[in-house]
């Protein structure tokens, strides 16, 4: 494709998109976005056209290979997939009048929604007056169709209010708090004159222990509600009643033992490429990874070797490490600063990709932090993958800082560092640190740990500095931006935050 058709395809693409926010987008017959809830980018990266779109639930890219069909009210392009070999279709066209049956379903469970807490906050709240209940989504502003948000005076105070049903997932219900905040803070902005008491949410009952526990730390006054749409119940939720936290701490030794069994099995791998390798005990699994960049390839358990990416997993034996080592040079060839971001191997696990940056020269985040003292997913948390990638570290004078990255802009990050920040807290505040030993030689000092939220200075989230704003000046955070360039050097572009 030459800079000139590039170019034309990118103007007429862009016009379209733009001329109508009234239009879907379908791939392969499936529904990805509705533009009016949704924003695009279109990007010349290394002679490829890609398109980004993304909304408040998900993103999307794909490289653009050509316009098959364009019309006034029709576009059609041909679009690869990353890691798929086979190019898809991807149709812009009106916005259709019906929808698949699952979606029709959540639709309309939300707009019940909507009408049932209008009534359960007519009965809570006899005489208060309601104002704007609305489920509409609102991308620039960050405000989801998953909740339903409101405002709720009682007196000369005001509370912003906002309630998910029980019918969304449990990922969106833990997120709830993130948009609440934002919602909050959007209101402060937009009525000073009112006084603003706190937030008052309403969350399906049992499923409420995340936000508690997120509550403890915020400067914000919240009220928290169980509720049961099926009984019209309501109940009032004390956050200090969950005890103690969903984490776990394994002994460092454990992570040495690991090591010390699987690291023969692997030697022949390491070889091949012993100054880009990097081994790590995930924590939890007694097994022993082959890293590349943050990408894991090999792996060893109980000596069985495996080796493969992405889930695509194969015994090691004497007939396939010619294998081993094709894999190995395709991701020194695509997997490296100079990589094309095509490639599903320069893709995958950004975030891992940033870690083994970090733990390899974590100076360049913070100088007073060293390699030696620097563990990962120490604690554990307990519900799994997070989205971003912690790192648990000490100053040379003693002091814990809980780092976060971050490689794309996530408005939950400030709220993801503090599940991580307030674990590690816990077992602070127990002496199970050098107890379990970590930081073995080093007097750790008893102050709240610093937290670090590390990303590239440009995929911060808008509403980063209000959230960080909202949390509890124990919670000591300091924004880390660094230069987009951050696969090739760490080099920090700003800081933000005490210290």
């Amino acid at each position: 494709m030459s800079e000139r058709e590039r170019t034309n395809w990118r103007e007429r693409i862009r016009a379209f998109l733009a001329a109508n926010p009234a239009r879907e987008v379908t791939e392969d017959g499936e529904f990805l976005f509705d533009l009016r809830c949704a924003e695009f980018r279109l990007e010349e990266n290394r002679g490829k056209l890609l398109l980004h779109l993304w909304s408040l639930e998900r993103t999307w890219v794909r490289r653009i290979l050509g316009i098959a069909q364009e019309s006034p009210d029709r576009l059609v392009l041909q679009v690869e997939r990353f890691g798929r070999a086979k190019p898809g279709r991807l149709v812009v066209a009106s916005a259709r009048a019906r929808r698949t049956a699952a979606e029709q379903e959540r639709t309309t469970a939300r707009r019940v929604y909507v009408r049932w807490l209008r009534r359960l906050l007519a009965r809570e709240f006899p005489r208060a007056r309601l104002e704007g209940l609305t489920a509409a989504p609102d991308l620039k502003r960050s405000f989801s169709a998953l909740y339903a948000r409101a405002r709720l005076r009682q007196g000369e105070r005001w509370w912003a209010v906002m309630g998910v049903n029980a019918g969304e997932s449990a990922a969106a219900v833990d997120v709830l708090l993130t948009y609440a905040l934002i919602w909050f803070d959007w209101n402060r902005r937009r009525y000073p004159e009112r006084v603003w008491a706190g937030l008052r949410l309403f969350l399906p009952e049992g499923r409420s222990r995340t936000t508690a526990n997120r509550l403890l730390y915020l400067v914000v006054p919240a009220e928290l509600y169980a509720t049961n749409q099926e009984e019209f119940a309501c109940a009032r939720v004390d956050p200090r009643d969950f005890g103690n936290l969903d984490t776990y701490l394994v002994p460092a030794r454990q992570a040495e033992e690991i090591r010390a069994a699987e690291s023969s099995a692997l030697d022949r791998i390491r070889l091949l490429a012993p100054e880009e390798i990097e081994e790590v005990v995930n924590r939890g699994r007694p097994q022993l990874s082959l890293w590349f960049r943050g990408l894991e390839f090999a792996r060893s358990a109980a000596g069985q070797v495996s080796f493969g990416v992405g889930g695509k997993e194969k015994p090691l034996t004497a007939k396939n490490f010619r294998e081993v080592e094709a894999l190995l040079e395709r991701l020194r060839r695509e997997r490296t600063p100079e990589g094309s971001p095509v490639s599903s191997y320069y893709r995958m696990q950004p975030e891992r990709w940033l870690e083994s940056q970090v733990r390899a020269a974590p100076q360049a985040v913070d100088p007073r932090l060293a390699p030696e003292r620097l563990y990962r997913q120490v604690p554990t948390v307990s519900a799994g993958e997070r989205g971003v990638a912690d790192l648990l570290g000490a100053t040379r004078n003693g002091n814990l800082v809980v780092i976060e990255l971050k490689v794309s802009a996530d408005p939950h990050l400030p709220l993801q560092a503090l599940d991580y920040w307030m674990r590690v807290r816990w077992h602070q505040e127990r002496g199970q640190l050098p107890a379990s030993g970590y930081f073995p030689g080093l007097h750790l000092k008893p102050d709240p740990p610093e937290l670090l939220l590390v990303a590239p200075a440009l995929q911060f989230h808008p509403t980063a500095e209000a959230l960080t704003g909202y949390l509890k000046p124990e919670v000591r955070v300091t924004r880390v931006g660094l230069s987009e360039d951050w696969r090739r050097e760490l080099k920090v572009i700003f800081r933000r935050g005490p210290g």
